[in-house]
């Protein structure tokens, strides 16, 4: 099994712009996965698309793997949602972030040390973590569990991007 992330877009009938959202799944392959993602997205479903995606081999200096058998280990892997408003754009700027921490307060603090450098501390940037999110708690309904290994390798997190209506199919 492996674990993927998903950086998923639509609309609903009373939207103006673009909604998103993201999901943290199980499967042995990417397209395993879509029938779970259709089946959690509340929008339209002709309107359903992946933006982003890929598989999470590592993170913040550590290899991810999932077994069957629970994770000894003290650090667990955390998906942050960062925030924040500038008043030159008509959004809100946001990033997302895994960090490998042992707990909640201490995800907050590494992945806020990862936008340092978004117009460097200037008094006009509000930076809040809007989600933080253990993912250790909701992979594989339970089946599977995170094994974090530290690595002295730091490994990007890489993935695919561009408009990807695949997942609207039905297997």
């Amino acid at each position: 099994m492996k674990l993927f992330a998903f950086y998923i877009g639509g609309s609903t009938p009373t939207s103006l712009i673009e909604l998103h959202d993201v999901r943290i799944i199980a499967g042995r392959s990417i397209e395993d996965c879509y029938g779970q993602i259709r089946d959690s997205w509340w929008g339209t479903p002709e309107s359903l698309h992946l933006d982003c995606w890929g598989e999470l081999t590592s993170a913040d200096g550590h290899n991810i793997m999932l077994r069957q058998e629970p994770f000894a280990g003290e650090d667990k892997l955390w998906f942050v949602n960062l925030g924040g408003y500038d008043p030159d754009q008509f959004s809100e700027p946001a990033k997302n972030v895994f960090v490998v921490a042992p707990t909640e307060s201490k995800a907050k603090v590494r992945a806020l040390k990862t936008i340092l450098n978004w117009k460097g501390h200037h008094k006009d940037y509000q930076f809040d973590v809007e989600n933080l999110v253990c993912l250790n708690n909701i992979v594989g309904g339970g089946k599977w569990h995170i094994h974090l290994e530290k690595s002295d390798k730091l490994v990007p997190f890489t993935f695919e991007y561009g408009f990807n209506p695949a997942i609207r199919k039905t297997a």
